[in-house]
């Protein structure tokens, strides 16, 4: 009896001090990393991959203001060659975008990963270049009038807006995977005279009478850490 005892006595004392030492740990102040993350959207070198008249290289970043909410930047550059059964037209350009992220995800312990919304503000500058079209005629169908005539429309500009919603997963200590979804709202744009701008670096395909566009990026980030603060439970 006195052996069970023992025992029952010994198991009390370790589950005890199992439990004191995970209260001890709770109250272990956790520390959340201030920094700069910098990277690449790896998504326009995969569409290269994919599409031969296409060509972009985009650099994104941000930084940790508060606890949940960061800072966030991109630049980037496009080159764009459309042909279709009406238009032949190059675009290239560059863009800038600004705005925050707010981290909606609580985190475990020792992690710091991100489940975010956000919104950024675009602007372009680029040009345009129409190298051909074809004027349907309803009466002959089949004796279509193409137009060879190269004709520059430059320093052409836009706005927009984004809503963003993406998440960054730490993969190795300081380096980030992240994906993002995008809704576009074209604000204004300066249009060519009697042509319109079909695309936009940074904002995407433009439709007729349709402001509204939709993007998604893949992208690797690498945060240099630049200070640690206590995080508010």
């Amino acid at each position: 009896m006195l052996k069970y005892f023992i025992n029952i006595l010994f198991i009390a004392c370790s589950i005890t001090g199992f439990s004191q030492e995970e209260i001890a740990l709770d109250r272990i102040p956790i520390k959340t990393t201030y920094g700069l993350k910098i990277g690449l959207d790896i998504s326009k070198q995969i569409r290269m991959l994919t599409e031969s008249n296409y060509k972009g290289l985009v650099f994104t970043g941000d930084y940790r203001i508060l606890d949940r909410l960061f800072i966030a930047a991109e630049f980037g550059t496009e080159e764009k060659k459309i042909i279709n059964e009406v238009l032949d037209f190059d675009t290239d350009g560059n863009f800038l975008k600004l705005g925050v992220n707010y981290n909606v995800y609580n985190n475990r312990k020792g992690l710091d990963n991100e489940i975010y919304v956000g919104f950024r503000y675009g602007i372009a500058k680029f040009n345009q270049k129409l190298n051909s079209y074809t004027i349907h005629d309803l009466d002959h169908y089949w004796d279509q009038n193409n137009v060879n005539s190269i004709t520059d429309f430059k320093n052409l500009t836009a706005s927009w807006f984004e809503l963003v919603l993406g998440f960054n997963a730490e993969i190795l200590k300081n380096t980030y995977m992240g994906l993002s979804l995008r809704l576009n709202r074209l604000l204004n744009q300066k249009k060519p005279e009697n042509f319109s701008n079909l695309y936009i670096p940074g904002f995407n395909k433009v439709l007729e009478e349709n402001n509204f566009g939709v993007g998604i990026t893949y992208s690797i980030f690498y945060q240099i850490p630049i200070f640690k603060k206590n995080k508010k439970n």
